[in-house]
């Protein structure tokens, strides 16, 4: 029985927006099979890490714009170049040249607070209110590709599923470019830093990006990060990760 309606507040450009918690989704982040059911002690640590988030957390979450070049097997977003050989083959194949970053964290709060827990000898309520945040970030994430699908569809377009360096073909190192195209996009900082050893800080933190084109592609297949995760049951799989048709 669900005991907690697990639900977070997002502002983003200038309105609130409450998004749903997948719960299957944290149940299989918690390492159980989507439909488990959850014995009451854990539901009690579960229901204790969503509501402290939702009393303390900070999620944010940005769209920014960006200008796509192909040449020769090369893919320029605003002029600067990135290697990543699979988004070179996807967007040349839908002929992008737009895409759209999205970023998005749980908060510095949640990194404290766990810290905090670990310290105090109470790993347990660490570990849920880390796993809890990894499914925030998740659902913002998810939030962005609805809203650039209906961005998308506005202006009779359409959007590809959504690729993050650290996926194959794509070098985790490759955080130091995007993070740069930001930096040169806005002149204020945002909640969102990178380390000498390109991970993201808060540490449930992301960067999305997303292919626009143009066309009548009707094409169904799969998100290429999609083909080669073993996360079969993934709720990512039903909700947003295909290409639209």
């Amino acid at each position: 029985m669900k005991l907690f309606n697990m639900e977070i507040s997002l502002s983003f450009l200038e309105k609130n927006h409450q998004l749903d918690i997948d719960r299957s989704h944290y149940i299989r982040r918690l390492g159980y099979p989507k439909d488990y059911e959850v014995p009451e002690h854990i539901q009690k640590s579960m229901d204790w890490a969503a509501q402290w988030y939702q009393d303390n957390g900070n999620p944010w979450m940005q769209i920014y714009e960006l200008d796509v070049v192909l040449e020769k097997e090369k893919i320029f977003l605003n002029t600067v170049e990135t290697h990543a050989p699979k988004i070179y083959n996807r967007f040349y194949k839908y002929n992008v040249n737009k895409a759209l970053l999205i970023v998005s964290t749980a908060g510095n709060l949640v990194d404290k607070k766990t810290a905090e827990l670990w310290s105090s000898d109470e790993p347990d309520r660490s570990f849920f209110l880390d796993t809890f945040a990894a499914s925030v970030t998740e659902a913002l994430v998810s939030f962005g590709v609805d809203y650039i699908n209906e961005w998308a569809a506005q202006k009779n377009r359409r959007s590809l599923s959504r690729y993050s360096p650290g996926y194959p073909g794509w070098d985790l190192k490759e955080q130091f470019l995007l993070m740069d195209i930001i930096k040169n996009i806005i002149d204020e900082e945002i909640p969102v830093t990178i380390s000498d050893t390109a991970l993201l800080t808060p540490l449930k933190s992301q960067l999305s990006l997303i292919g626009i084109y143009k066309g009548e592609v009707n094409d169904k297949s799969i998100a290429i990060e999609c083909t080669t995760c073993n996360f079969m049951d993934c709720s990512c799989k039903d909700k947003g990760m295909f290409v639209r048709d």
